[in-house]
């Protein structure tokens, strides 16, 4: 079978900056977007209005930053076995043919539009872990947070205030990983469809 496009392409990404950049050009749909926005305004409301003592709040964010990590580590290990597993059964033959075919939203090869959509996951799932990481080990009562805050002219004000940031970026964070693992879902149905249809 002869293919149109440049070998070098598929070793183009040097990093995982560069697979970054690249999964960028898939956009969440306008559903997940009013999502994220719904729970990060509910998020909001409920932690500068409706309970404005940012102490309680604390206690909040930093059970959900242990728990964060804890759901983001294991599922990721699942992920990626599980995609892992899933490539290697692949068929090379349907993945050059799917390189050499152009996704029209994206402007992506075939391939590295599915690709993406995998490696977006686990790039947020990444990203989310190390988000609770930092606050497990900087945000805890005389960490490096409490104490840099104390150094700052009116530090109760900004210690409440990024209490209540880290209450809403939280929160949504959990919301944005399952809809990332619907995500997920939903690719692992569409890769095996087009397997399906490659053999047909």
């Amino acid at each position: 079978m002869n293919f149109q496009f440049d070998p070098n392409e598929l070793t183009k990404e040097k990093s995982l900056w560069d697979v970054y950049k690249l999964a960028c050009n898939i956009r969440p749909s306008w559903v997940q977007v009013l999502i994220y926005l719904a729970v990060a305004t509910l998020l909001t409301i409920n932690a500068f209005f409706l309970h404005p003592v940012a102490k309680d709040l604390l206690i909040d964010v930093r059970g959900w930053a242990s728990s964060g990590f804890n759901f983001t580590i294991t599922t990721l290990g699942f992920l990626i076995a599980g995609f892992t597993i899933f490539m290697t059964v692949a068929k090379p033959e349907m993945m050059l043919a799917m390189m050499d075919h152009l996704d029209k939203e994206t402007g992506m090869p075939t391939l590295k539009k599915n690709l993406m959509a995998f490696m977006r996951v686990f790039i947020a799932y990444l990203v989310c872990a190390a988000g609770y990481l930092f606050v497990m080990l900087f945000g805890q009562s005389n960490g490096l947070v409490s104490n840099l805050i104390h150094l700052l002219p009116n530090s109760d004000c900004i210690r409440d205030a990024l209490i209540k940031i880290a209450y809403v970026l939280l929160g949504t964070s959990f919301c944005y990983l399952l809809l990332m693992l619907k995500s997920f879902i939903f690719n692992v149905y569409m890769i095996v469809m087009n397997f399906l249809r490659w053999e047909y």
